[in-house]
């Protein structure tokens, strides 16, 4: 077993978030949801939803809101695919406690650190209370494990238990056969809240 960036393919490298979010199953990386908005835009106006809509029980301000919001998140969404965070040095992996921790230690997640402790509900037990979460480390991945289910400290405990490399042999089936973040992501309004205090 190795935990070891240099033992990853090239291509591989921005499969894997430093905090263990699976970035090959995320819709920021995939672009499917881009898609999808594309052709319920092209659909509905193509169909003129302000034309049938009411007649299937929907209010033309609805109508309007919706299609309004499916394209700002087109356009958001023009800006190209996530590459992963340890590829991409800007926002948000630029503001990221985990990802500047990770990168400062030369690691490629925090499953090489030996402070790591995936079965906490703090992974990461250094936190500064007084540091925007976003940036603390150890806040941020409380949060992460929140959002995620738990489900990014599961997947650096398993590459723990079989390295990096068969981890991501397994991930790449596991995103073959359909898996995706967001069948994993809690309803809560983690980072919403976290932001308020």
């Amino acid at each position: 077993m190795s935990l070891n960036i240099s033992e990853v393919n090239e291509e591989d490298r921005g499969s894997l978030s430093p905090c263990g979010i699976l970035c090959l199953g995320c819709d920021t990386h995939l672009g499917e949801g881009i898609e999808a908005a594309n052709k319920l835009v092209e659909m509905w106006e193509g169909w003129n939803m302000l034309d049938v809509g009411p007649v299937l029980g929907l209010n033309e301000k609805g109508i309007k809101t919706t299609l309004k919001t499916l394209k700002k998140y087109i356009k958001a969404g023009s800006r190209g695919l996530c590459p992963g965070c340890y590829i991409n040095p800007g926002p948000p992996s630029a503001i990221c406690g985990i990802a500047n921790c990770v990168k400062s230690k030369g690691y490629w997640t925090c499953a090489e650190c030996s402070e790591y402790d995936p079965d906490s509900e703090t992974p990461c037990p250094n936190i500064d209370e007084n540091a925007m979460p976003i940036a603390d480390k150890g806040q941020m991945s409380k949060m992460i494990c929140a959002r995620y289910s738990r489900d990014t400290a599961e997947n650096l405990k398993k590459c723990r238990d079989v390295g990096y490399s068969e981890f991501i042999k397994e991930a790449k089936e596991k995103v073959r056969k359909g898996w995706r973040t967001w069948q994993i992501i809690s309803d809560e309004k983690v980072f919403t809240n976290t932001m308020k205090k």
